[in-house]
Order: structure tokens, then sequence, then C-alpha cells
């Protein structure tokens, strides 16, 4: 049989609150009913203590004389005047036989058996009387006499039915107590808690409701207090985040687009020219070398964007143990042919070990864009000074040209994706604008930063500072 189980996290709260209630309020309601009746049967004990001491008393200081009855009812009647008693019965046992009775629940000429009463101890029970046929509940104490009554045995006792009606009536109201606080906890905590959650509802709502085309909407919340707010400002943050990253999509994918649209219009055009039936042969083979160098171009944008792409969906690689001087100069030797093309030459120095975790391949595409670019966009002829050293806790990565330099406003929009300046149009027509992108973006993954400063005497200045090991 399968339990039910609401829904809705409101009414679970409401519901295990109010059951958490009345377990308190039952334990509470336990602990007052036994109070309560401690007490009761406390003030009947009592009482027969009172009257068994104060009859036995007698019988002990003058013994059991002929007249037991006459002396049993007059104790009895003297003890109901003085303590004002009611409802008792008592019963004269000397040794086996029944020497005396008196009370309104023993009738005349009645037998009776000192058999319940031989062993039984002077502690005050509960039980039912045989003697008037009505079989109430009484409260009895037994009193084995001693001094000249010695082997008497005097039995009190007295119906207990009122006060037990009046502990049942106790008990239903402590019953009905539980339940109406059961109900009542329960209602309280429901409308309490719907009040509370209001702030995660907006937010559901508000979740529900965005789309990727308008991430532009935000949570306000006016009610439940510092928790909600944070809540709120964290789902806020979640959205800002959301929406800077599909406006970044969409512009890459329409950077990309135009970006492409070029080396594709060139590559159908060559392609066709190439196949027209009056081509020369020197004509089919210029368009080949057009489309084999489109071709080229085209294959470094897709692998920037799709290393681009690689670097906003996963976290960087594999970390190692590494020295930034061992990659720079794997790097290094990869720009040499271009170096040498140029009449560039790389001037490697560095201040000691640079130990850093990282991702080797990521830092080997980074130290290699930023040489690459230095050879590049420098004069013929000129030198690239290439610097690795520890400073501050940090390690950093230095690359000094004598290019064109950078201007102040564009020293942070070369790190946008497709952003490429005029100079560098001019001396590199098939570059993507790709590379400064990758190489901040592998710098941000490590917990570093990258920037463009000038170059005393011409040029630019690329430093990339990375946490040390």
């Amino acid at each position: 049989m399968k339990l039910w189980k609401p829904e809705r996290a409101r009414t679970r709260i409401a519901l295990a609150g109010a059951l958490v209630s009345a377990l308190f309020l039952t334990a509470l309601a336990l602990g007052a009913r036994t109070i309560i009746r401690q007490l009761a049967f406390a003030e009947i004990d009592g009482e027969l203590d009172t009257l068994a001491t104060a009859i036995g008393s007698d019988y002990e200081l003058v013994g059991i004389a002929e007249e037991e009855r006459q002396a049993l009812d007059a104790g009895l009647e003297a003890n109901v005047l003085e303590f004002r008693l009611a409802n008792h019965s008592a019963i004269l046992f000397n040794a086996e036989v029944p020497v005396a009775m008196t009370g309104n629940l023993i009738p005349e000429q009645l037998s009776v058996s000192i058999a319940p009463y031989r062993n039984r101890s002077e502690k005050p029970y509960t039980a039912i009387e045989p003697y008037s046929g009505q079989h109430r509940v009484c409260r009895f104490q037994v009193a084995h006499l001693q001094g000249k009554a010695k082997g008497a045995t005097l039995v009190v006792f007295r119906w207990i039915g009122p006060m037990l009606r009046g502990l049942t009536r106790v008990d239903r109201t402590l019953a009905g107590l539980v339940l109406l606080g059961f109900l009542g906890t329960g209602l309280i905590l429901f409308f309490a808690v719907r009040h509370a959650i209001r702030p995660v509802e907006e937010v559901t709502r508000l979740a529900e409701e965005a789309e990727a085309t308008d991430l532009s909407r935000r949570v306000r919340v006016s009610s439940g207090g510092e928790e909600f707010r944070r809540l709120s400002a964290v789902i806020n943050s979640l959205f800002e985040r959301l929406e800077r990253a599909f406006r970044a999509q969409r512009r890459l994918v329409s950077d990309a687009a135009h970006e492409l649209k070029t080396p594709t219009a060139v590559l159908m055009g060559e392609a066709q020219d190439a196949l027209r039936p009056d081509a020369s042969p020197e004509e089919t083979r210029r368009s080949l070398e057009v489309i084999a160098e489109a071709s080229r171009g085209l294959a470094r944008e897709v692998d920037g964007l799709l290393q681009l792409a690689r670097g906003d969906a996963a976290p960087p690689g594999l970390r190692e143990d590494l020295d930034l001087g061992d990659v720079v100069e794997e790097s290094l030797a990869a720009a040499a042919s271009l170096g040498s093309r140029r009449r560039v030459v790389c001037a490697f120095s560095r201040n000691g070990p640079a130990r850093l975790r990282g991702d080797r391949a990521g830092l080997v595409r980074l130290t290699s864009n930023l040489l690459g670019n230095a050879v590049l966009y420098t004069a013929p002829d000129t030198l690239v000074e290439v610097r690795v050293g520890t400073a501050d806790g940090n390690v950093f990565f230095e690359v000094a040209d004598r290019g064109p330099g950078v201007a102040v406003a564009d020293r942070a929009r070369i790190f946008e994706r497709f952003v490429r300046l005029e100079e560098a149009r001019a001396r590199n027509p098939h570059g993507s604008g790709l590379g400064l992108a990758i190489a901040e973006q592998v710098a941000h993954a490590h917990g570093g930063t990258i920037e463009v400063a000038e170059n005393p005497g011409g040029g630019s200045v690329f430093r990339v500072t990375l946490p040390a090991s």
C-alpha cells in the first residue's frame, strides 16, 4: 500500500510541523494526565490512610472487644464527621473471621472472606468490590494491625466512580486539545509557509517564462527575509551571465558567418574559374594556389572557433606542474621559421624558474599566438624581446615587439573575437582575429590576466600574469 505524499512543499512542511506539534502536545497531555491522576488518587489514598490509621489505632490500644461492630461503626462515623469522608466502608477480620463490617457498600448478613487481603501489602490499590452486587470500582487499603489487635486485619475502601468519570472527561478534553492543536498548527503553518515561500514561486515563475531570446527579466523580492533576497540576487546574477553568454554566442555566430563568407566566396569563385573549359593550365594552377591559400586560412579560422568553443564549454584540461619557460621555448621553436622569413630575431631571457600548475596545451596556444603576432607585425630586421620570470608570487610572460603598437582606445577591443585593427588587416589580410581572444581565454582559465602596453621606443608589450605554484 502506497502512502499518500503531498506534492507541494508547503503542504509537506505544514503537515510535518503539525505532526511534530501533535507529538509534542500528546507528550504534554500524557504528562498532565499522569499528574492529574496522581493528585486525584493521592487525595483518596490520604483519606483511606487517615481512616485506617484512626480506626486501627483504637483496636491496637484496647484489643478486639465483644462489640466490635459498634466500635467500628463509631470509629467510622467519628472520622466521617471529623474528616468529612464519604462513601467509605470497612471490614475487620480477627484472624480468618470477619467480626465487624460497616459502610453503604456492604449489605447486611453478608459472608466475606479474608482470602483477597491475607497477603496484600498496605499499599492502596484499585479493584472491583464484590459485596454490593453493583460491581463498583473502589480504592482499597489493607492494614495489618499490631499491639493488642495483633493478627487482626482492617480493610478500608471507598467507591471512586465519580472520580474516574471526572478523569475520563479530563482525558477526552486533553485528546480534544491535542486534535485542535494539530489542526490549528497545520493551518497556521500552511498559511505561514505559503507566505514565506512566495519569493521562491516568483523565481520559479520567472524561470518558467524565461526564453533564450529574452533574458532581461529579473526577480524582485520585496519580502521573505535575507535568505530569499540572496537567492534572488544569485538568480539575477545567473540570468545576467546567461544573457551575456547568449549575446556573445549571437555575436560569435554573426561574426563567424561574416568572416567565413569571404574565404568561402573565394573558394567558390576560384573553383569555377579552374573548371572553365577554356582555362589555360597557368590559370588553373593559379586558381588552385588561391584555393589552397584560402583553404588554409579557412582551416585556421575553424580551428580557432573550435578552440574558443571548447574553452567556453569546458574547464581547462589536465593540470600539471610545469615551467612556463619550457613552454615558451617550445613556442619559440615553432615560430623560428616565420621569424627567419621576416628577418626577425627573438631574444629570450629567463629570470629563474617560473613554476605553475596548468594545462600545457592551452599555455602553448597562448604563448604561440602572442609570439606569432609579435613576429608577424614587428618591423623586419628588428628584435622581439621575450621574457619569463617570477614576481610578487606570480609568474609572467612578456613579448615586446617593434610593430605599429596599439592605441589606448583599442587595447580592450583587440581581445574581442574577430576584431582586427586596420593596420593588422593591411599587414596580414589572411588573419582571423581570434588569436588574442584565445590567449585571453586561456589566461583567464588559469586565473591570470593579459594586458597590452606601449613599448618604449615604439611597438607593444603584451604581458601575461599567472599564479605561481
